[in-house]
Parts: structure tokens; C-alpha cells; sequence
């Protein structure tokens, strides 16, 4: 019933067995005629969306004065912070930068500081002073407790 296709005359291969009835140019075509198809579509979409779109706009009432009027205005100072988190980098930074780094705390009175690693070193390598004793309290005279209700 089913003979295969090809030139008159000619043998069919042996070694051609599988799908050997599949037009490999007819797919492809079919397949860029889809794509072709598919991209009209969305085109066409697009175009409708954007017609309806600039009707729908044109149609709709004016916005109200009394909107623009009431709009949000910026509240009085001292205003919460816009980006903490921001803020807070920004601290740390100039703190790591304080702590890491030689420079002048008063210059006219001679006052600099040094970075708090070395200053480590420096106090393990010295010690700390020895603390002062502190004088011992005067002891204070006992009071006598009267009984509630005697004179």
C-alpha cells in the first residue's frame, strides 16, 4: 500500500529506515512561517494596546485643584532621617577612620591621638598605673533606735 517516495526507478536505501518520509524543509518552513505569524500577532497587540490606552487617557476628567492643593509637603525640621542605613555607614566609617589614624585633637594644646591598636601596645608594654588608695571612711557613731511610741 504504501510505496516509498523518491526518483522513479530508484531503490529505497537500507540504511534510511527511520522517518525517512520527513520533509526537513517543509518543518523549517512551518516553523518560520509560526515565528512570522506569531511576531504580526504581537505586534498587532502592541498597536491595539497603546490605541486604547491614549483613548482611555483622553477620556478621563481632569485631576482636581483641591488635590494639588492638599498635595504632601515637607514637614517642619527636624526631619527624620531619609537613609539611616546610609547614615549609619557613613558613621562608621568616620569612626574607623578616627580609631585607625594618627591626628590632632587640639593642636594649640598639644593634644594628638594615635591609632587605638598602637595605643594597646604602647599601655600592654608600659602597664597601667597602680591605683591610688583611697582613704578609709571615719566610722560614724551608732545611733540608738527608740521604740515606736516612747518619748
Amino acid at each position: 500500500m504504501t510505496e516509498p517516495r523518491g526518483p522513479k526507478g530508484a531503490e529505497p536505501r537500507p540504511d534510511g529506515g527511520f522517518d525517512r518520509e520527513l520533509d526537513v524543509r517543509s518543518v523549517g518552513l512551518f516553523g518560520l512561517g509560526l515565528a512570522l505569524v506569531m511576531i504580526v500577532v504581537l505586534a498587532a497587540l502592541w498597536i491595539l494596546l497603546v490605541h486604547w490606552k491614549a483613548r482611555q487617557t483622553a477620556g478621563d476628567p481632569r485631576p482636581s485643584p483641591l488635590a494639588e492643593a492638599n498635595a504632601p509637603r515637607l514637614p517642619p525640621e527636624p526631619r527624620l532621617q531619609a537613609a539611616p542605613v546610609k547614615d549609619m555607614d557613613e558613621l562608621r566609617a568616620r569612626e574607623t577612620s578616627t580609631l585607625t589614624s594618627y591626628g590632632w585633637v587640639d593642636r594649640q594644646a598639644g593634644v594628638a591621638r594615635i591609632p587605638i591598636d598602637r595605643a594597646i601596645a604602647l599601655l600592654l608594654a608600659s602597664g597601667l598605673p597602680a591605683p591610688r588608695p583611697e582613704p578609709t571612711p571615719a566610722p560614724q557613731p551608732e545611733r540608738t533606735r527608740r521604740a515606736p511610741g516612747a518619748s
